[in-house]
């Protein structure tokens, strides 16, 4: 029973990562329609700006500002993702226009490439931000950057919930996502909506990677595959939904320890593939997903 304790609570710090990077993906299709398949690796980089920051080797700085600069870092970034992938694709309809597809993705390399080449293959470490006292056991014998991992992500995921579901800007988000042409005659402004939903995304990307350097290590590739889940778990929630990323996030991670837990470690990966396709077979929305409806 222990055991299974802690492969339940290792699926939520999992899904914890996975639903920062859900959110992201989310709030970014609400604004465009588009996926932004460079998300993973905007995490990647806020990654390298942390331990770049933190390291004693180079600037020592605390954690605290060592995170401060790692989100503007994310932010910066998405905000060049977009500068770089969409903007020069100009009025578009992401449904018949599938352009975004090529310049996320080649972005998305030339931000792996470019880690490669400065920080080199090697994996860098970073200490946690809650250090295990002595050699004593946390609870379940999860780390305490676990526990941590889940408790970030589950407030930050109500947070913006009830940020986008109570508040005036939250209102213009769902207005926009809606119909961006109606809400651009009603006084929103689409194209700031957009920039902010970027912004945001970039900062739940560091967020993420702040939490998942110390577990997995800082690499060039380190967002590749934590990308790809995170917009499965998107995916599986209902893309276009805080709410439905959480829930997404938590059902990937549940999936992967619960598949190592019961002896089938080698398969995790394609577990969660089909847990997304079995999903989509029953419910091609989402978990939590609604059926957009046009009217023609």
């Amino acid at each position: 029973m222990a055991r299974f304790i802690a492969a339940v609570l290792s699926g939520f710090a999992s899904g914890g990562i996975y639903s920062l990077l859900a959110i992201a993906f989310s709030i970014i299709y609400m604004t465009t329609r588009v996926i932004n398949f460079a998300q993973g690796d905007v995490m990647m980089v806020a990654a390298y700006v942390y331990f770049l920051a933190v390291s004693k080797s180079y600037l020592g700085l605390p954690w605290p500002a060592a995170l401060l600069i790692a989100l503007i870092a994310g932010a910066i970034v998405a905000m060049i993702v977009y500068i770089v992938a969409l903007a020069p694709l100009g009025k578009f309809d992401p449904n018949t226009n599938i352009g975004w597809i090529l310049t996320t993705l080649a972005v998305s390399l030339i931000l792996v490439e470019l880690a490669r080449l400065v920080f080199g293959e090697q994996q860098k470490t970073v200490a946690p931000v809650i250090k295990r006292i002595g050699s004593k056991k946390t609870l379940f014998q999860l780390t305490p950057q676990q526990y941590l991992v889940i408790v970030i992500g589950i407030v930050l995921a109500l947070i913006l919930e009830v940020l986008h579901s109570k508040t005036q800007l939250g209102r213009a988000l769902r207005a926009t996502a809606h119909d961006k042409a109606t809400a651009s005659l009603m006084g929103i402004d689409t194209n700031f909506m957009v920039r902010y939903s970027f912004l945001i995304a970039g900062v739940l990307a560091g967020v993420a990677g702040w939490l998942l350097a110390p577990i997995i290590f800082v690499s060039s590739n380190m967002g590749t595959l934590v990308g790809l889940k995170a917009f499965i778990a998107a995916v599986v929630g209902g893309i276009g939904s805080t709410r439905a990323a959480l829930v997404g996030g938590m059902t990937i991670g549940m999936v992967e320890q619960l598949s190592i837990y019961g002896g089938a470690g080698e398969w995790t990966n394609a577990l969660v593939f089909i847990t997304l396709i079995v999903i989509l077979l029953v419910r091609p929305t989402g978990l939590l997903g609604e059926a957009l409806i046009e009217k023609v």
